[in-house]
């Protein structure tokens, strides 16, 4: 997306907001405002290149977590790794998908439009989530290198595509239900038991 376009979509965004605020829809304010953010978040990352940044700092990461264990990763440029396998050499780049800024930038409007949160709740939760999700992100990118290094080239697909995922996304679950899904249920357990008591 160019620069012209991105802020175009930044205006549509806006318009829809005050648009749907004033309907009073607030699960459509909440869908739009949440995914509106991270679509406009993740475009913006793209155009002033904070994913290879983000990448960048993983690979850094990594490399000083797999050195003690005698893997020692070789840069061929910011975010692409040489793995010593049994057959040679494994290259794994650290892309889009594997920067962890989707998931970021998802978790970010999710949290930053969630209703009945305090500030101070959605900037906590925030915080919790970037860091939850970085270490998840790192350890799937250790389970990967330690697949390739162990096994070499033919496990690539089977590390990257099957493990290292499922892995990834069991934790972003447990991840989503402590920080989203569980205060939701607190909240709507307590408006039952006001309303409850209200009543009687």
């Amino acid at each position: 997306m160019t620069l012209p376009l991105l802020q175009l979509a930044v205006l549509v965004y806006l318009l829809g907001l005050i648009g749907i605020h004033r309907k009073g829809w607030q699960l459509l304010l909440y869908v739009w405002g949440a995914f509106g953010f991270a679509y406009l978040l993740i475009h913006l990352s793209l155009l002033q290149e904070w994913n290879v940044a983000l990448a960048t700092l993983e690979a850094r990461h990594l490399q000083a977590i797999m050195a003690p264990a005698g893997v020692a990763l070789t840069f061929v440029d910011d975010t692409t790794l040489l793995v010593p396998d049994p057959t040679g050499w494994s290259g794994m780049r650290i892309g889009v998908e594997c920067s962890t800024l989707i998931e970021l930038s998802v978790f970010t409007g999710l949290m930053l439009f969630y209703p009945r949160l305090s500030l101070e709740k959605r900037w906590k939760y925030l915080a919790s989530g970037f860091i939850g999700t970085y270490v998840l992100n790192l350890i799937r990118l250790v389970i990967i290198t330690v697949i390739i290094a162990t096994w070499g080239k033919p496990t690539v697909p089977i590390a990257h595509a099957v493990v290292g995922r499922l892995v990834y996304f069991a934790g972003v679950v447990a991840l989503y239900w402590f920080l989203l899904t569980r205060p939701t249920l607190a909240l709507v357990h307590r408006s039952i038991e006001a309303t409850g008591r209200a009543v009687r």
